[in-house]
């Protein structure tokens, strides 16, 4: 899981880009693993949607998906003013003061490749952000910039990085062999567009997995995966819930209601399934925030609402008030408990 993690975490991944950037990370890593074999394969564009996906068995058609965002934060510019780029956030942008270290991509056509055009410092002010080079370097339309949090384990557990999503997708590629290995049929999709604009709209963000649900059979049960606040920052935690190392977390609804919302029928049997993980070396608990962000599941239950919100406590995921931080504990009960996810999904399919 470190490895995977810090693979992915380290490589910037801007909304729209995803893909391009990540994918290559995401093949090396499984190709050294020797994971990818006859019925594990791995689409960094499935059917031209920008949606990286890994294919166990049957894939798409097996009708059991498993949703986790490859892309992060990212932020379009402005012509310079005073020495600095005013920036377009192309997320929800949640530094309200302060600077964070940032850098500026640049497509190169002729390498077809991203490159690093401009190192230096994402600046907000009352929550306007702005970039300012290092070097003077000036930007232009097309360049992005990212914030940048070098990745870092303390040995306890407790790691430091861009995690929102390099977890949730690390969480599924680590799962993906295993799942591969007991004959198990998944379609695991990572889409490079789930941060969007600020804006009151659902459809505002999760723009990469709506392309994805245009393009492919819809799931039956589909578990959409994404770091979420720990429990300190959502006002609650009773029994662990939300605490960086209890666990991944299980919410019933998110945004206040305003993103999926999970059936009762399936919520019963999800949580029932959930709480008997821990013996197994996967612990779940329900989560004891009062709010869970939406994610990929406002484009999902377009086309489906047997969608479980499965994901993992971590603190300043949008660069709120410092680096980004998560607990390995939680990401390893998360990859196993999508393994067995896919146990709960037959046995649903069978009493169907």
């Amino acid at each position: 899981m470190l490895r995977y993690l810090r693979a992915l975490s380290d490589a910037p991944a801007p909304s729209g880009a995803a893909s391009l950037l990540r994918a290559p990370v995401l093949r090396a890593l499984l190709e050294d693993d020797d994971a990818l074999r006859a019925n594990l394969a791995l689409d960094p564009d499935y059917r031209g949607t920008g949606t990286a996906a890994l294919s166990v068995g049957t894939g798409a058609n097996s009708g059991l998906w498993y949703v986790a965002h490859l892309d992060t934060i990212s932020y379009l510019v402005h012509p310079a003013q005073g020495g600095r780029h005013p920036l377009v956030p192309f997320c929800y942008h949640l530094t309200q003061s302060g600077e964070r270290p940032a850098r500026a991509l640049r497509y190169d056509l002729d390498a077809a490749a991203f490159r690093t055009v401009a190192e230096g410092t994402l600046v907000s002010e009352a929550g306007a952000p702005t970039f300012r080079s290092s070097r003077g370097t000036p930007l232009r339309p097309g360049d992005r910039v990212v914030p940048v949090a070098p990745f870092a384990a303390d040995g306890s557990g407790l790691l430091t990085g861009h995690f929102d999503n390099a977890g949730g997708v690390a969480a599924l590629a680590v799962a993906a062999p295993v799942l591969a290995a007991i004959g198990a049929d998944a379609f695991l999709a990572m889409p490079d567009e789930e941060e969007g604009p600020a804006a009151t709209g659902n459809q505002s963000i999760g723009r990469g997995s709506a392309r994805l649900v245009a393009a492919a059979p819809a799931p039956r049960l589909a578990v959409v995966v994404d770091m979420q606040q720990t429990a300190a920052e959502g006002n609650g935690g009773p029994e662990g819930a939300g605490v960086p190392g209890a666990g991944a977390v299980l919410s019933e609804f998110s945004s206040l209601a305003r993103g999926a919302v999970t059936p009762p029928a399936l919520y019963a049997a999800v949580r029932t399934f959930a709480g008997a993980l821990g013996s197994r070396g996967a612990n779940v608990k329900e989560t004891a925030n009062l709010y869970t962000s939406r994610s990929d599941d406002v484009s999902v239950m377009q086309r489906s609402d047997a969608i479980v919100l499965l994901g993992f406590p971590g603190a300043d995921r949008h660069f709120d008030r410092a680096f980004p931080t998560a607990h390995l504990d939680d990401l390893v009960s998360l990859s196993r408990a999508i393994v067995y996810m896919s146990m709960l999904a037959a046995e649903l399919e069978e009493e169907a």
